[in-house]
Protein backbone atom coordinates (compact mmCIF):
# COMPACT_ATOMS: atom_id res chain seq x y z
CA UNK A 1 0.00 0.00 0.00
CA UNK A 2 2.94 2.32 0.64
CA UNK A 3 3.77 2.15 -3.06
CA UNK A 4 0.25 3.14 -4.00
CA UNK A 5 -0.74 5.82 -1.51
CA UNK A 6 1.40 8.90 -1.48
CA UNK A 7 3.35 9.77 1.69
CA UNK A 8 1.29 12.88 2.42
CA UNK A 9 -1.70 10.73 3.31
CA UNK A 10 -1.73 10.23 7.07
CA UNK A 11 0.52 13.15 7.93
CA UNK A 12 -1.71 16.00 6.80
CA UNK A 13 1.20 18.40 6.84
CA UNK A 14 0.67 21.14 4.28
CA UNK A 15 -2.12 19.21 2.63
CA UNK A 16 -2.62 21.81 -0.07
CA UNK A 17 1.03 21.56 -1.10
CA UNK A 18 0.78 17.77 -1.31
CA UNK A 19 -2.37 18.09 -3.39
CA UNK A 20 -0.67 20.56 -5.74
CA UNK A 21 2.35 18.25 -6.11
CA UNK A 22 0.14 15.27 -6.89
CA UNK A 23 -1.87 17.25 -9.44
CA UNK A 24 1.36 18.38 -11.12
CA UNK A 25 2.63 14.78 -11.25
CA UNK A 26 -0.59 13.53 -12.82
CA UNK A 27 -0.49 16.23 -15.47
CA UNK A 28 3.12 15.45 -16.25
CA UNK A 29 2.76 11.66 -16.49
CA UNK A 30 -0.74 11.19 -17.92
CA UNK A 31 -2.57 12.56 -20.98
CA UNK A 32 -4.11 15.94 -20.15
CA UNK A 33 -7.77 14.82 -20.58
CA UNK A 34 -7.21 11.79 -18.33
CA UNK A 35 -5.40 13.80 -15.65
CA UNK A 36 -8.10 16.48 -15.68
CA UNK A 37 -10.82 13.85 -15.43
CA UNK A 38 -9.16 12.20 -12.41
CA UNK A 39 -8.75 15.55 -10.66
CA UNK A 40 -12.37 16.51 -11.34
CA UNK A 41 -13.51 13.10 -10.13
CA UNK A 42 -11.64 13.51 -6.83
CA UNK A 43 -13.09 16.99 -6.31
CA UNK A 44 -16.58 15.81 -7.24
CA UNK A 45 -16.49 12.78 -4.93
CA UNK A 46 -15.27 14.94 -2.06
CA UNK A 47 -17.99 17.52 -2.73
CA UNK A 48 -20.69 14.84 -2.87
CA UNK A 49 -19.50 13.32 0.41
CA UNK A 50 -19.38 16.75 2.06
CA UNK A 51 -22.76 17.89 0.81
CA UNK A 52 -24.40 14.80 2.32
CA UNK A 53 -23.99 16.21 5.85
CA UNK A 54 -23.46 19.93 5.19
CA UNK A 55 -26.81 20.48 3.47
CA UNK A 56 -29.10 19.50 6.40
CA UNK A 57 -26.87 21.18 8.98
CA UNK A 58 -26.74 24.43 7.02
CA UNK A 59 -30.54 24.49 6.97
CA UNK A 60 -30.48 24.01 10.77
CA UNK A 61 -27.91 26.79 11.28
CA UNK A 62 -29.86 29.15 9.06
CA UNK A 63 -33.09 28.64 10.99
CA UNK A 64 -31.34 29.12 14.35
CA UNK A 65 -29.76 32.37 13.18
CA UNK A 66 -33.11 33.60 11.87
CA UNK A 67 -34.81 32.91 15.23
CA UNK A 68 -32.04 34.68 17.11
CA UNK A 69 -32.39 37.79 14.94
CA UNK A 70 -36.14 37.87 15.54
CA UNK A 71 -35.88 37.77 19.35
CA UNK A 72 -36.57 41.06 21.14
CA UNK A 73 -38.92 42.30 18.42
CA UNK A 74 -42.25 40.66 19.32
CA UNK A 75 -42.53 40.61 23.13
CA UNK A 76 -41.43 38.28 25.87
CA UNK A 77 -43.88 35.48 25.12
CA UNK A 78 -42.72 35.28 21.50
CA UNK A 79 -39.11 35.40 22.69
CA UNK A 80 -39.68 32.45 25.02
CA UNK A 81 -41.25 30.48 22.16
CA UNK A 82 -38.33 31.39 19.93
CA UNK A 83 -35.89 30.30 22.64
CA UNK A 84 -37.61 26.94 22.99
CA UNK A 85 -37.49 26.47 19.20
CA UNK A 86 -33.79 27.36 19.09
CA UNK A 87 -32.96 24.95 21.90
CA UNK A 88 -34.89 22.24 20.09
CA UNK A 89 -32.88 22.89 16.92
CA UNK A 90 -29.68 22.70 18.99
CA UNK A 91 -30.62 19.19 20.15
CA UNK A 92 -27.23 17.40 20.06
CA UNK A 93 -28.80 14.02 19.24
CA UNK A 94 -30.43 15.37 16.07
CA UNK A 95 -27.28 17.30 15.15
CA UNK A 96 -25.15 14.18 15.66
CA UNK A 97 -27.37 12.18 13.31
CA UNK A 98 -26.95 14.74 10.54
CA UNK A 99 -23.24 15.12 11.24
CA UNK A 100 -22.73 11.35 11.23
CA UNK A 101 -22.18 11.19 7.46
CA UNK A 102 -19.15 13.41 7.97
CA UNK A 103 -17.84 11.81 11.17
CA UNK A 104 -18.13 8.22 9.91
CA UNK A 105 -15.43 6.85 7.57
CA UNK A 106 -16.54 7.21 3.93
CA UNK A 107 -16.94 4.21 1.65
CA UNK A 108 -13.87 3.89 -0.59
CA UNK A 109 -14.76 0.50 -2.11
CA UNK A 110 -15.25 2.27 -5.45
CA UNK A 111 -11.48 2.10 -5.82
CA UNK A 112 -11.41 -1.68 -6.33
CA UNK A 113 -14.21 -1.39 -8.89
CA UNK A 114 -12.08 1.13 -10.80
CA UNK A 115 -9.19 -1.35 -10.66
CA UNK A 116 -11.44 -4.07 -12.14
CA UNK A 117 -12.78 -1.75 -14.86
CA UNK A 118 -9.30 -0.61 -15.86
CA UNK A 119 -8.04 -4.21 -15.93
CA UNK A 120 -10.76 -5.09 -18.45
CA UNK A 121 -9.80 -2.27 -20.80
CA UNK A 122 -6.03 -2.83 -21.00
CA UNK A 123 -4.32 -5.73 -22.78
CA UNK A 124 -2.20 -6.38 -19.67
CA UNK A 125 -4.80 -6.87 -16.91
CA UNK A 126 -2.34 -8.45 -14.50
CA UNK A 127 -0.38 -5.27 -13.96
CA UNK A 128 -3.60 -3.49 -12.95
CA UNK A 129 -5.12 -6.15 -10.70
CA UNK A 130 -2.09 -6.25 -8.42
CA UNK A 131 -3.00 -2.76 -7.21
CA UNK A 132 -6.31 -3.88 -5.71
CA UNK A 133 -6.46 -3.19 -1.96
CA UNK A 134 -8.00 -5.30 0.83
CA UNK A 135 -11.02 -3.83 2.66
CA UNK A 136 -9.02 -3.18 5.82
CA UNK A 137 -6.55 -1.00 3.89
CA UNK A 138 -9.35 1.07 2.40
CA UNK A 139 -10.96 1.33 5.85
CA UNK A 140 -7.68 2.62 7.31
CA UNK A 141 -7.58 5.36 4.69
CA UNK A 142 -11.23 6.19 5.29
CA UNK A 143 -10.45 6.50 9.01
CA UNK A 144 -7.84 9.13 8.17
CA UNK A 145 -10.56 11.17 6.50
CA UNK A 146 -12.97 10.73 9.39
CA UNK A 147 -10.25 11.71 11.88
CA UNK A 148 -10.68 15.30 10.75
CA UNK A 149 -13.95 15.29 12.69
CA UNK A 150 -12.47 14.73 16.15
CA UNK A 151 -12.42 18.43 17.17
CA UNK A 152 -15.98 19.05 15.96
CA UNK A 153 -17.19 15.88 17.67
CA UNK A 154 -15.59 17.05 20.93
CA UNK A 155 -17.21 20.47 20.65
CA UNK A 156 -20.59 18.82 20.04
CA UNK A 157 -20.07 16.75 23.20
CA UNK A 158 -19.32 19.91 25.21
CA UNK A 159 -22.41 21.57 23.76
CA UNK A 160 -24.48 18.55 24.80
CA UNK A 161 -23.11 18.86 28.35
CA UNK A 162 -23.96 22.58 28.49
CA UNK A 163 -27.45 21.93 27.20
CA UNK A 164 -27.97 19.14 29.72
CA UNK A 165 -26.87 21.41 32.57
CA UNK A 166 -29.32 24.07 31.40
CA UNK A 167 -32.16 21.54 31.12
CA UNK A 168 -31.39 20.16 34.59
CA UNK A 169 -31.39 23.69 36.02
CA UNK A 170 -34.78 24.44 34.49
CA UNK A 171 -36.15 21.18 35.86
CA UNK A 172 -34.90 21.99 39.39
CA UNK A 173 -36.27 25.51 39.32
CA UNK A 174 -39.68 24.31 38.19
CA UNK A 175 -39.85 22.13 41.28
CA UNK A 176 -39.33 25.07 43.69
CA UNK A 177 -42.40 26.38 45.62
CA UNK A 178 -42.06 29.94 44.39
CA UNK A 179 -42.18 28.87 40.79
CA UNK A 180 -45.00 26.44 41.51
CA UNK A 181 -47.02 29.32 43.01
CA UNK A 182 -46.95 31.12 39.73
CA UNK A 183 -43.81 33.28 39.88
CA UNK A 184 -42.29 33.52 36.40
CA UNK A 185 -38.69 33.58 35.35
CA UNK A 186 -38.18 37.23 34.44
CA UNK A 187 -35.40 39.62 33.62
CA UNK A 188 -33.23 41.08 36.41
CA UNK A 189 -34.47 44.65 35.89
CA UNK A 190 -38.09 43.56 36.38
CA UNK A 191 -37.14 41.54 39.48
CA UNK A 192 -35.51 44.63 41.06
CA UNK A 193 -38.59 46.68 40.32
CA UNK A 194 -40.73 44.13 42.14
CA UNK A 195 -38.82 44.53 45.44
CA UNK A 196 -41.24 47.08 46.96
CA UNK A 197 -44.17 44.81 46.08
CA UNK A 198 -42.95 41.33 47.01
CA UNK A 199 -40.22 42.18 49.47
CA UNK A 200 -36.44 42.03 49.32
CA UNK A 201 -36.18 38.28 49.96
CA UNK A 202 -38.63 37.23 47.24
CA UNK A 203 -37.12 39.69 44.76
CA UNK A 204 -33.61 38.39 45.50
CA UNK A 205 -34.79 34.81 44.92
CA UNK A 206 -36.32 35.77 41.59
CA UNK A 207 -33.15 37.60 40.63
CA UNK A 208 -30.96 34.60 41.53
CA UNK A 209 -33.11 32.23 39.54
CA UNK A 210 -32.95 34.49 36.52
CA UNK A 211 -29.17 35.01 36.77
CA UNK A 212 -28.53 31.25 37.03
CA UNK A 213 -30.57 30.66 33.91
CA UNK A 214 -28.89 33.58 32.15
CA UNK A 215 -25.48 32.11 32.86
CA UNK A 216 -26.55 28.62 31.75
CA UNK A 217 -28.14 29.95 28.62
CA UNK A 218 -25.06 32.00 27.75
CA UNK A 219 -22.96 28.89 28.25
CA UNK A 220 -25.22 27.01 25.86
CA UNK A 221 -24.94 29.81 23.30
CA UNK A 222 -21.16 29.96 23.70
CA UNK A 223 -20.87 26.18 23.32
CA UNK A 224 -23.04 26.26 20.21
CA UNK A 225 -20.94 29.06 18.73
CA UNK A 226 -17.79 27.02 19.45
CA UNK A 227 -19.37 24.01 17.72
CA UNK A 228 -20.17 26.10 14.65
CA UNK A 229 -16.60 27.41 14.53
CA UNK A 230 -15.22 23.88 14.70
CA UNK A 231 -17.73 22.79 12.07
CA UNK A 232 -16.67 25.58 9.71
CA UNK A 233 -13.06 24.40 10.04
CA UNK A 234 -13.98 20.72 9.83
CA UNK A 235 -15.83 20.93 6.49
CA UNK A 236 -12.95 22.18 4.31
CA UNK A 237 -10.43 20.05 6.23
CA UNK A 238 -12.41 16.87 5.64
CA UNK A 239 -12.93 17.79 2.01
CA UNK A 240 -9.21 18.35 1.52
CA UNK A 241 -8.46 14.99 3.13
CA UNK A 242 -11.06 13.21 1.04
CA UNK A 243 -9.72 14.77 -2.18
CA UNK A 244 -6.15 13.87 -1.36
CA UNK A 245 -6.94 10.29 -0.32
CA UNK A 246 -9.15 9.72 -3.35
CA UNK A 247 -6.70 11.20 -5.82
CA UNK A 248 -3.84 9.35 -4.15
CA UNK A 249 -5.75 6.10 -4.62
CA UNK A 250 -7.25 6.52 -8.09
CA UNK A 251 -4.69 8.90 -9.53
CA UNK A 252 -1.93 6.79 -7.96
CA UNK A 253 -3.39 3.71 -9.64
CA UNK A 254 -3.21 5.32 -13.08
CA UNK A 255 0.29 6.63 -12.40
CA UNK A 256 1.57 3.20 -11.38
CA UNK A 257 -0.09 1.52 -14.36
CA UNK A 258 1.34 4.18 -16.68
CA UNK A 259 4.86 3.56 -15.38
CA UNK A 260 4.44 -0.21 -15.65
CA UNK A 261 3.17 0.08 -19.21
CA UNK A 262 6.07 2.29 -20.22
CA UNK A 263 8.47 -0.39 -19.06
CA UNK A 264 6.69 -2.60 -21.63
CA UNK A 265 6.95 0.05 -24.34
CA UNK A 266 3.32 1.15 -24.03
CA UNK A 267 1.41 3.97 -22.36
CA UNK A 268 -2.08 5.21 -21.60
CA UNK A 269 -3.46 7.62 -24.19
CA UNK A 270 -6.81 9.27 -24.87
CA UNK A 271 -8.17 8.90 -28.40
CA UNK A 272 -10.20 11.40 -30.41
CA UNK A 273 -13.44 10.01 -28.97
CA UNK A 274 -12.24 10.63 -25.42
CA UNK A 275 -11.68 6.94 -24.63
CA UNK A 276 -8.68 5.89 -22.57
CA UNK A 277 -6.69 3.10 -24.19
CA UNK A 278 -3.18 1.66 -24.34
CA UNK A 279 -0.85 2.55 -27.22
CA UNK A 280 2.84 1.98 -27.94
CA UNK A 281 5.19 4.75 -26.93
CA UNK A 282 6.40 7.03 -29.68
CA UNK A 283 9.89 5.48 -29.52
CA UNK A 284 8.51 1.97 -29.86
CA UNK A 285 6.24 2.97 -32.73
CA UNK A 286 9.21 4.44 -34.56
CA UNK A 287 11.19 1.20 -34.12
CA UNK A 288 8.27 -0.96 -35.28
CA UNK A 289 7.68 1.11 -38.41
CA UNK A 290 11.39 1.02 -39.20
CA UNK A 291 11.53 -2.77 -38.82
CA UNK A 292 8.45 -3.18 -41.03
CA UNK A 293 10.04 -1.04 -43.73
CA UNK A 294 13.17 -3.19 -43.59
CA UNK A 295 11.50 -6.63 -43.44
CA UNK A 296 8.51 -6.26 -45.79
CA UNK A 297 10.51 -5.96 -49.07
CA UNK A 298 12.08 -9.39 -48.52
CA UNK A 299 8.62 -10.99 -48.27
CA UNK A 300 7.41 -9.23 -51.38
CA UNK A 301 10.56 -10.20 -53.30
CA UNK A 302 10.07 -13.88 -52.38
CA UNK A 303 6.45 -13.70 -53.56
CA UNK A 304 7.45 -12.11 -56.87
CA UNK A 305 10.07 -14.81 -57.35
CA UNK A 306 7.56 -17.59 -56.70
CA UNK A 307 9.44 -18.73 -53.57
CA UNK A 308 6.28 -19.39 -51.60
CA UNK A 309 7.83 -21.37 -48.76
CA UNK A 310 10.43 -18.65 -48.16
CA UNK A 311 7.71 -16.00 -48.33
CA UNK A 312 5.55 -17.88 -45.79
CA UNK A 313 8.47 -18.29 -43.38
CA UNK A 314 9.56 -14.65 -43.60
CA UNK A 315 5.96 -13.38 -43.30
CA UNK A 316 5.26 -15.62 -40.29
CA UNK A 317 8.37 -14.25 -38.58
CA UNK A 318 7.25 -10.70 -39.34
CA UNK A 319 3.80 -11.36 -37.86
CA UNK A 320 5.40 -12.78 -34.73
CA UNK A 321 7.46 -9.61 -34.35
CA UNK A 322 4.58 -7.22 -35.03
CA UNK A 323 1.52 -8.85 -33.52
CA UNK A 324 2.60 -10.73 -30.39
CA UNK A 325 1.73 -7.59 -28.42
CA UNK A 326 -1.78 -6.46 -29.43
CA UNK A 327 -0.91 -2.90 -28.44
CA UNK A 328 2.17 -2.72 -30.64
CA UNK A 329 0.21 -4.20 -33.55
CA UNK A 330 -1.97 -1.06 -33.64
CA UNK A 331 0.98 1.22 -34.40
CA UNK A 332 -0.11 3.47 -37.32
CA UNK A 333 1.62 2.82 -40.63
CA UNK A 334 0.61 3.98 -44.12
CA UNK A 335 -2.88 4.87 -42.92
CA UNK A 336 -3.41 1.42 -41.42
CA UNK A 337 -1.30 -0.39 -38.78
CA UNK A 338 1.89 -2.42 -38.66
CA UNK A 339 -0.04 -5.47 -37.50
CA UNK A 340 -2.50 -5.26 -40.38
CA UNK A 341 0.27 -4.82 -42.96
CA UNK A 342 2.17 -7.81 -41.50
CA UNK A 343 -1.00 -9.92 -41.67
CA UNK A 344 -1.61 -8.81 -45.27
CA UNK A 345 1.86 -10.03 -46.27
CA UNK A 346 1.40 -13.29 -44.38
CA UNK A 347 -2.02 -13.92 -45.93
CA UNK A 348 -0.58 -13.14 -49.36
CA UNK A 349 2.07 -15.82 -48.78
CA UNK A 350 -0.51 -18.38 -47.62
CA UNK A 351 -2.71 -17.70 -50.65
CA UNK A 352 0.33 -18.02 -52.92
CA UNK A 353 1.11 -21.42 -51.39
CA UNK A 354 -2.51 -22.54 -51.90
CA UNK A 355 -2.54 -21.28 -55.49
CA UNK A 356 0.65 -23.21 -56.20
CA UNK A 357 -0.93 -26.39 -54.82
CA UNK A 358 -4.05 -25.76 -56.93
CA UNK A 359 -1.99 -25.22 -60.09
CA UNK A 360 0.06 -28.35 -59.35
CA UNK A 361 -3.09 -30.50 -59.18
CA UNK A 362 -3.34 -30.76 -55.39
CA UNK A 363 -6.80 -29.25 -54.77
CA UNK A 364 -7.22 -30.96 -51.38
CA UNK A 365 -4.08 -29.23 -50.08
CA UNK A 366 -5.17 -25.88 -51.48
CA UNK A 367 -8.68 -26.28 -50.05
CA UNK A 368 -7.28 -27.07 -46.61
CA UNK A 369 -5.34 -23.78 -46.63
CA UNK A 370 -8.33 -21.78 -47.86
CA UNK A 371 -10.64 -23.35 -45.30
CA UNK A 372 -8.21 -22.44 -42.53
CA UNK A 373 -8.00 -18.86 -43.83
CA UNK A 374 -11.78 -18.38 -43.88
CA UNK A 375 -12.41 -20.06 -40.53
CA UNK A 376 -9.39 -19.20 -38.40
CA UNK A 377 -7.40 -16.32 -39.85
CA UNK A 378 -7.24 -13.62 -37.13
CA UNK A 379 -7.44 -10.58 -39.39
CA UNK A 380 -9.83 -9.41 -42.12
CA UNK A 381 -7.70 -8.30 -45.06
CA UNK A 382 -9.00 -6.39 -48.06
CA UNK A 383 -7.98 -7.75 -51.46
CA UNK A 384 -6.59 -4.33 -52.36
CA UNK A 385 -3.99 -4.70 -49.58
CA UNK A 386 -2.82 -8.19 -50.57
CA UNK A 387 0.33 -8.64 -52.63
CA UNK A 388 -0.79 -8.83 -56.28
CA UNK A 389 -0.46 -12.15 -58.08
CA UNK A 390 -0.14 -12.46 -61.86
CA UNK A 391 -3.63 -12.78 -63.31
CA UNK A 392 -5.31 -12.56 -59.89
CA UNK A 393 -6.21 -8.97 -58.98
CA UNK A 394 -8.46 -10.31 -56.18
CA UNK A 395 -6.45 -13.08 -54.46
CA UNK A 396 -8.83 -13.66 -51.53
CA UNK A 397 -11.99 -13.58 -53.65
CA UNK A 398 -10.31 -15.94 -56.14
CA UNK A 399 -9.53 -18.27 -53.24
CA UNK A 400 -13.21 -18.16 -52.32
CA UNK A 401 -14.22 -19.03 -55.90
CA UNK A 402 -11.88 -22.01 -56.02
CA UNK A 403 -12.90 -23.22 -52.56
CA UNK A 404 -16.51 -23.09 -53.76
CA UNK A 405 -15.52 -25.10 -56.85
CA UNK A 406 -13.89 -27.68 -54.60
CA UNK A 407 -17.06 -27.74 -52.50
CA UNK A 408 -19.11 -28.50 -55.63
CA UNK A 409 -16.85 -31.43 -56.37
CA UNK A 410 -17.52 -32.66 -52.85
CA UNK A 411 -21.25 -32.23 -53.45
CA UNK A 412 -21.05 -34.39 -56.56
CA UNK A 413 -19.36 -37.02 -54.35
CA UNK A 414 -22.41 -36.98 -52.08
CA UNK A 415 -20.66 -34.92 -49.40
CA UNK A 416 -23.22 -32.13 -49.42
CA UNK A 417 -22.94 -31.19 -45.70
CA UNK A 418 -19.18 -30.76 -46.02
CA UNK A 419 -19.66 -28.69 -49.17
CA UNK A 420 -22.18 -26.42 -47.46
CA UNK A 421 -19.74 -25.96 -44.58
CA UNK A 422 -17.03 -24.63 -46.93
CA UNK A 423 -19.45 -22.13 -48.46
CA UNK A 424 -20.79 -21.11 -45.08
CA UNK A 425 -17.22 -20.46 -43.83
CA UNK A 426 -16.81 -17.73 -46.46
CA UNK A 427 -20.14 -16.14 -45.47
CA UNK A 428 -19.15 -16.11 -41.79
CA UNK A 429 -15.75 -14.64 -42.71
CA UNK A 430 -17.42 -11.59 -44.23
CA UNK A 431 -19.98 -11.36 -41.40
CA UNK A 432 -17.15 -10.90 -38.90
CA UNK A 433 -16.71 -7.39 -40.24
CA UNK A 434 -20.03 -6.32 -38.73
CA UNK A 435 -19.08 -7.65 -35.29
CA UNK A 436 -15.60 -6.14 -35.08
CA UNK A 437 -15.25 -3.95 -32.00
CA UNK A 438 -13.14 -0.84 -32.71
CA UNK A 439 -10.96 -1.35 -29.63
CA UNK A 440 -10.17 -4.93 -30.73
CA UNK A 441 -9.89 -4.57 -34.50
CA UNK A 442 -6.59 -3.61 -36.07
CA UNK A 443 -6.69 -0.27 -37.89
CA UNK A 444 -7.18 -1.16 -41.55
CA UNK A 445 -9.24 -4.35 -41.16
CA UNK A 446 -11.86 -4.63 -43.90
CA UNK A 447 -13.04 -6.87 -46.73
CA UNK A 448 -13.31 -5.95 -50.38
CA UNK A 449 -16.67 -5.13 -52.00
CA UNK A 450 -16.18 -8.13 -54.30
CA UNK A 451 -15.80 -10.44 -51.29
CA UNK A 452 -19.03 -9.06 -49.84
CA UNK A 453 -20.80 -9.69 -53.14
CA UNK A 454 -19.49 -13.25 -53.30
CA UNK A 455 -20.62 -13.96 -49.71
CA UNK A 456 -24.09 -12.61 -50.54
CA UNK A 457 -24.17 -14.84 -53.64
CA UNK A 458 -23.29 -17.92 -51.59
CA UNK A 459 -25.92 -17.04 -49.00
CA UNK A 460 -28.60 -16.79 -51.72
CA UNK A 461 -27.40 -20.07 -53.24
CA UNK A 462 -27.54 -21.92 -49.91
CA UNK A 463 -30.94 -20.45 -49.18
CA UNK A 464 -32.13 -22.23 -52.35
CA UNK A 465 -30.07 -25.44 -52.24
CA UNK A 466 -29.50 -26.39 -48.59
CA UNK A 467 -31.77 -29.03 -47.06
CA UNK A 468 -32.50 -26.85 -44.02
CA UNK A 469 -31.48 -23.23 -44.79
CA UNK A 470 -33.12 -21.92 -41.63
CA UNK A 471 -30.69 -23.94 -39.53
CA UNK A 472 -27.74 -22.17 -41.21
CA UNK A 473 -28.74 -18.72 -39.90
CA UNK A 474 -27.93 -17.05 -43.20
CA UNK A 475 -27.66 -13.24 -43.40
CA UNK A 476 -30.73 -11.41 -44.62
CA UNK A 477 -29.13 -8.98 -47.09
CA UNK A 478 -29.37 -9.97 -50.74
CA UNK A 479 -27.25 -9.25 -53.80
CA UNK A 480 -28.94 -7.05 -56.44
CA UNK A 481 -29.70 -9.00 -59.59
CA UNK A 482 -27.64 -6.54 -61.65
CA UNK A 483 -24.43 -7.68 -59.93
CA UNK A 484 -24.67 -11.36 -60.92
CA UNK A 485 -23.03 -11.05 -64.38
CA UNK A 486 -19.84 -9.64 -62.83
CA UNK A 487 -19.84 -12.33 -60.14
CA UNK A 488 -20.29 -15.13 -62.70
CA UNK A 489 -17.58 -13.66 -64.93
CA UNK A 490 -15.05 -13.52 -62.07
CA UNK A 491 -16.08 -17.01 -60.92
CA UNK A 492 -15.48 -18.58 -64.34
CA UNK A 493 -12.17 -16.79 -64.74
CA UNK A 494 -11.04 -18.34 -61.46
CA UNK A 495 -12.27 -21.92 -61.94
CA UNK A 496 -12.41 -22.30 -65.73
CA UNK A 497 -15.13 -24.18 -67.56
CA UNK A 498 -14.96 -27.38 -65.55
CA UNK A 499 -17.98 -26.58 -63.35
CA UNK A 500 -20.53 -25.52 -65.92
CA UNK A 501 -22.78 -28.41 -64.96
CA UNK A 502 -22.51 -27.84 -61.17
CA UNK A 503 -25.52 -26.61 -59.17
CA UNK A 504 -23.65 -23.42 -58.24
CA UNK A 505 -22.81 -22.57 -61.85
CA UNK A 506 -26.39 -23.32 -62.91
CA UNK A 507 -27.63 -21.02 -60.16
CA UNK A 508 -25.37 -18.20 -61.38
CA UNK A 509 -26.48 -18.72 -65.00
CA UNK A 510 -30.08 -18.67 -63.86
CA UNK A 511 -29.60 -15.33 -62.11
CA UNK A 512 -27.92 -13.85 -65.18
CA UNK A 513 -30.59 -15.19 -67.56
CA UNK A 514 -33.30 -13.81 -65.30
CA UNK A 515 -31.67 -10.40 -65.45
CA UNK A 516 -31.43 -10.54 -69.23
CA UNK A 517 -35.04 -11.67 -69.59
CA UNK A 518 -36.22 -8.91 -67.29
CA UNK A 519 -34.22 -6.34 -69.27
CA UNK A 520 -35.66 -7.61 -72.58
CA UNK A 521 -39.18 -7.51 -71.20
CA UNK A 522 -38.64 -3.98 -69.97
CA UNK A 523 -37.49 -2.96 -73.46
CA UNK A 524 -40.69 -4.34 -75.00
CA UNK A 525 -43.03 -3.00 -72.36
CA UNK A 526 -43.89 -6.38 -70.78
CA UNK A 527 -41.99 -5.82 -67.58
CA UNK A 528 -44.85 -6.23 -65.10
CA UNK A 529 -45.21 -10.00 -64.75
CA UNK A 530 -41.55 -10.80 -65.33
CA UNK A 531 -40.33 -8.13 -62.90
CA UNK A 532 -42.65 -9.57 -60.27
CA UNK A 533 -41.30 -13.03 -60.99
CA UNK A 534 -37.74 -11.74 -60.74
CA UNK A 535 -38.37 -10.30 -57.32
CA UNK A 536 -39.94 -13.55 -56.15
CA UNK A 537 -36.94 -15.55 -57.35
CA UNK A 538 -34.29 -13.33 -55.75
Amino acid sequence: MDDLVFPAVGRWVRVQREWDNLVAELRQELPAPLADDLIRRAESRAQESTWAFVKPLMRRFKEIDHLRRQEGKSGRKADLQSLRRRLLLMNPAAVARELGAGLNPPDLSEYNQIVADLARTVPHPGIVRRYALPPQALRALADLIAAAGRPVAQSLTEHAQNLKYYADLVARLRSQPLVQKGARIIGSAVAAALEPLVGREAAAQLLGIDQSLDRAQKQVEAGWAAFQREFNEFVPERQRRFQLVYLSLVGGLFLRVQRDLRRLGCELVVDAQGNCRVAPTEDRQMRLRQHLREAAPAVRAALDAGETETAVAKAARLVAQMVTDPVAARTPADGKSVGYIAYALHLSALLARARQAWDDGRPEEAAAIWKQVFTEYPCLVNDADLHPMPGEPLPLVTAGFRLAAYAEWLRQSHRGAEADGLLLAQIRFVERLATLRPEQALPGESVSPEMKEWAATLAAYLRRSAKDPDALDLPGHRLPLSRYPAVMRRFRQAVGESLESSPLDRYLRGRVNLLRTTAAAAATGGVGLLATLAWLLL
